[in-house]
């Protein structure tokens, strides 16, 4: 979760919602209050952290819809697509930081994003994206021309590799058979690393 010793990742902005300049994000902190507050920073790639303030926010299913300052057009929100949310890490409610705590052998949702996915040594492709439709989180694998829904649960998840970037899975019998063609090999060439670690439980950082 820490990005380095000053910000901490709690979201990202993924896509424009309407015409107005909304902008749908995945928000991981256990509290509102920074949105309320206005006290989060965007930050893109290696550029420094800048303040934005929330005009208005809400729920959706599974993400939140915010009205950011500045941003009033579908064209302008595009221009923050990707960008992550953060937090100086002082400004941290007692809320998230036992949350931190209590998780700090599990890793974080932004951790697993755009790791690769492997089952055994075949890859199955890149997490891209991480929802929670119903309260279950659910892991989007980009595998060439194909999308896989995989279910992240404990007993479906064998490993974390985390120093090269992988997650190792256990799904059940027939899943992947619903998404993937044996003949597409489109991501076949990446091999798995060699390195490997211990089970590790599904994160339930949101």
């Amino acid at each position: 979760m820490n990005l380095d010793n000053s910000f901490v990742f709690i979201g990202k902005l993924t896509r424009p919602h309407g015409i107005s300049g909304e902008i749908c994000a995945q928000y991981f902190a256990e509290s509102f209050d920074y949105l309320k507050k206005s006290q989060i920073l965007l930050k893109a790639g290696k550029l420094a952290p800048k303040p934005c303030k929330v005009i208005s926010f809400k729920e959706q299913g599974n993400i939140i819809i915010l009205k950011i300052q500045g941003i009033n057009s579908r064209t302008e929100a595009e221009l923050y697509r990707n960008y992550d949310i953060v937090i100086d890490e002082k400004l941290l409610t007692q809320e998230d930081v036992d949350a931190m705590e209590e998780e700090e052998s599990a890793p974080y949702l932004h951790h697993i994003i755009g790791a690769t996915a492997f089952h055994g040594s075949k890859n199955l492709g890149k997490i891209e994206e991480i929802s929670f439709p119903a309260g279950q989180e659910i892991w989007f694998i980009r595998n060439g021309t194909n999308e896989i829904l995989y279910p992240a649960v404990s007993q479906f998840i064998d490993h974390y590799d985390l120093d090269n970037n992988a997650v190792y899975l256990n799904p059940p019998a027939g899943l992947l058979d619903i998404y993937l063609n044996e003949q597409d090999n489109a991501c076949d060439e990446i091999q798995a690393p060699k390195k490997r670690y211990k089970k590790s439980q599904s994160s339930q950082k949101k």
